[in-house]
């Protein structure tokens, strides 16, 4: 009786908490299939599930990453998707992640054809998307250069104005198709794989949201709803769970 009594008063407390809470301002990168400019996509679809059953209607607005990270800075939204954790210090993390990020190196194969990974990173020019930090757990000793699309990254690469060009595999991929850019002369290794989170703003209302993902979260994984999320978008190969 005792241990009921306490569950209800958490309940009665959560949902003193949340009641204010109306929507909650996601923002985004848009990525094929995951975050679609029509508002659908797999990440999307997560994100629903976790808030919307609860009365917390999802507002959605894409644009770059590196102005995703910044809006949540400014607390002009509540979180941005696709971060790894502790990828800033101004951001809160959930513990529950919903997909990963496996970083892929693109390169002339006859310029470096012993390339052996980060090690051989070292002291060279390296390209990626702006707002992404990889140089986080690079030697200090690259040389970056950052753009604004992948195009750009690929004619850049092209054209020798740097040795490597790091991004997540599939974004590489569909960059590569998008453009009908020849690889022949290229090679591809992955290097590095990253959990990826929703990136919460770091107050009250930050705190709030993030506890709602993650017993949310565990709800669904429970009853299986996550798992038919990701199969419904053709993405089964994305449920680490």
């Amino acid at each position: 009786m005792k241990k009921l009594l306490l569950l209800l008063i958490f309940f009665n407390l959560h949902l003193f908490a949340t009641q204010n809470i109306k929507e909650v301002q996601i923002v985004s990168e848009s990525w094929e299939d995951l975050t679609n400019k029509d508002g659908t996509g797999l990440y999307f679809d997560i994100t629903r599930a976790i808030y919307e059953p609860l009365g917390i209607k999802v507002k959605i607005k894409l644009m770059p990453y590196n102005r995703s990270m910044s809006m949540v800075e400014k607390r002009q939204a509540d979180a941005w998707l696709g971060s790894w954790v502790d990828e800033v210090a101004y951001a809160i993390y959930p513990k529950h992640y919903f997909d990963q990020d496996i970083v892929t190196a693109m390169y002339k194969k006859d310029k470096f054809p012993n390339f052996q990974g980060l090690e051989s990173l070292k002291n060279k020019n390296v390209g990626w998307m702006r707002g992404y930090g990889y140089d986080e757990y690079l030697d200090e000793s690259i040389v970056i250069h950052e753009r604004n699309d992948r195009k750009s990254l690929l004619l850049s690469l092209e054209k020798d104005r740097f040795d490597f060009f790091l991004d997540d595999k599939d974004d590489m991929q569909e960059a590569i198709n998008h453009i009908k850019f020849n690889t022949a002369k290229y090679t591809f290794l992955e290097i590095m794989k990253f959990k990826l989170y929703p990136a919460f703003r770091s107050d009250r209302r930050g705190k709030e949201l993030k506890q709602i993902w993650d017993e949310r979260f565990k709800i669904l994984l429970k009853d299986g709803t996550l798992k038919k999320i990701y199969i419904n978008n053709e993405y089964k190969e994305l449920f680490l769970y």
